[in-house]
Parts: structure tokens; sequence; C-alpha cells
């Protein structure tokens, strides 16, 4: 099966010690690409997660500790309570902007770090599966709930988000969605049609689901003529194996940094609003539309 997450937030349209092993990569890739005006984009793919409320901030902390150079560190869905287990999911919730929430944002004023990180939020409609990104002066920019819900497991579990949402940061404004709403070339297409330079996709796909950060991933930014960053689980067993392959992809389509395989690993790569002009200055998609058509 392949896991997701839904959306709230800025819409557009209306403690013990910490298994530092879990964050400790095969591999650390970095790219670059000697552009000016760049952002340093990081990912941690993780395994597992926090055992309990209290573990989070330690874990978050490992988590950024190994890409102290990024501008902005982004870990996969569900980062802080894991995807396959309810009753964790449950248990591990958090309020936005309850205590963990601020400890977060403290968290990443200390490291003078940009976080985009997927846990599970609890408010008076329910259980959501939510996409956080607070920027580094501790500011939240956006909580996002996952729109499109996988199977009957997710349905159960998590209210469906309400609309999509974006935000900006480093003069790029970035588009927000968490696994299963990739699938959805509409969803992609909206946040472009909307102004975004790069899209920020947290997910937990699994075993069987290759296709997506092999061709779904690059066929996203191709077709937007957008930066996507693709920041999956690399858990390597309990009920929902994840396949990593967690990758930054170019708006031409070209990979600009790609882990291969599951497990921990650490990734960053580069992304500049120069590479976005010099591709979309001949590749006009949104501008070439005939929208008409499209009824």
């Amino acid at each position: 099966m392949r896991p997701c997450s839904h959306a709230a937030g800025i819409s557009i349209f209306p403690s013990s010690p910490i298994p530092i092993g879990l964050f400790c990569p095969r591999h650390s890739i970095r790219a670059t690409n000697h552009e000016d005006n760049i952002m340093k984009l990081g990912i941690a793919q993780v395994t597992g997660a926090p055992e309990s409320e209290q573990d989070m901030i330690p874990w978050v902390r490992s988590a950024m500790d190994g890409l102290p150079d990024a501008d902005l560190v982004v870990l996969p869905e569900l980062a802080l309570c894991g995807y396959d287990n309810p009753a964790k999911i449950r248990r591990m919730a958090l309020a936005n902007g309850g205590p963990t929430v601020v400890k977060l944002a403290g968290l990443a004023r200390e490291k003078r770090q940009a976080l985009a990180l997927g846990y599970a939020e609890r408010d008076m409609d329910g259980l959501h599966n939510a996409l956080l990104v607070i920027d580094a002066d501790g500011r939240t920019l956006a909580n996002y709930h996952k729109t499109h819900l996988w199977s009957g497991y997710e349905a159960a579990l998590f209210c469906p988000g309400k609309g999509l949402a974006t935000f900006r940061l480093a003069g790029l404004r970035f588009g927000m969605v968490i696994c299963y709403d990739l699938d959805f070339p509409e969803t992609a297409r909206t946040l472009a049609l909307a102004g975004m330079d790069c899209l920020l996709c947290v997910s937990a796909t699994s075993s069987g689901y290759d296709v997506v950060p092999r061709h779904i991933v690059p066929a996203r930014a191709y077709e937007n003529g957008c930066f996507v960053a693709f920041a999956n689980r690399g858990d390597t067993d309990g009920a929902v194996p994840c396949i990593g392959q967690s990758r930054i992809v170019g708006p031409d389509g070209s990979i600009i940094a790609a882990l291969e395989t599951d497990g921990a690993a650490f990734l960053m790569g580069e992304i500049s609003r120069q590479r976005l002009n010099d591709w979309r200055q001949n590749h006009a998609y949104l501008a070439d539309r005939r929208s008409t058509l499209y009824k």
C-alpha cells in the first residue's frame, strides 16, 4: 500500500535519550550548482519515529544536526509519529500552536534553519495528517492538511483537508502536498497557477510504488516548470516498509540530488530563482495553456 496526509492553515483557496542511529545515514549526498541567490534544501530521509512527545524535540534536533548547512530541513510524512500504527498516531497527535510546536519553533530559531515536517495534528474537527513549516525566526509559515487520503486506512483515521496551501521563503513560493496528493496532476497545476516555484512533497511511499519518485516526481516538475522536493520515509520494516528514494528535481525534470534506496540518509541540493527563470524563458507551459479546451 502507499501512504499520505492532509491540509489547513494558509489557504490559497476557500527526556529519554533518542536513538541517534535513526538518523545515521548509510550515505549522505550533497549537490551544488554554483548559482547566485540559491537556497540549500536538505532532506532527512528518516526511519522510525519518536516514542513519546517528550522525545520529539531531541529527535528532530538529531535530524537537523545531520544537515547543518541547509537553509530548509524537510522531514517526511508523519515524521513525528510514524505511519503504520493508528494507536500511536492518535497518542502522538499535537495541537498546532501547542507546547511541542512552540518548542519546534524555538529549535528552528536556535539552529537558524527553516523546518518542514509531517505530523499528526488534532483539533476540534478531529485528526489530521499535517505538514508544518516554520522559518528560521521561529514563525509558522504554513500548516497543511492532506487533501487526498489513501485507502480505507487513512480515511478511517484522518479528516481530509479542505484547501491547498503555499508559503514564501527566501524569495521563492512553495506549494505543499503529502504523498497521495502528488498523484493528482490537478493539485500541482493549481499550485503552479498560484505562482508556485517549488513543490514540497512529504511522503510515506511504500514498496511497489517506485514509479512515484522515478517518474511522477520528475513529471510534476517538468509539466509545471518548478522544482520538486520529495521527502520520503525510509522505513525498512513494520507494517508499511517504505522505499525511500528521496530526491530534489529541477524544472526541466532533471535530478539535482537523489537517494536511490531506502533506509536512513541525508540529502542536500540547491535550488535558485535563476535556474527557474532560465528554464521558464523558453518553456512557457502555463502561458501556453488553452484552458477553454479543458472543460
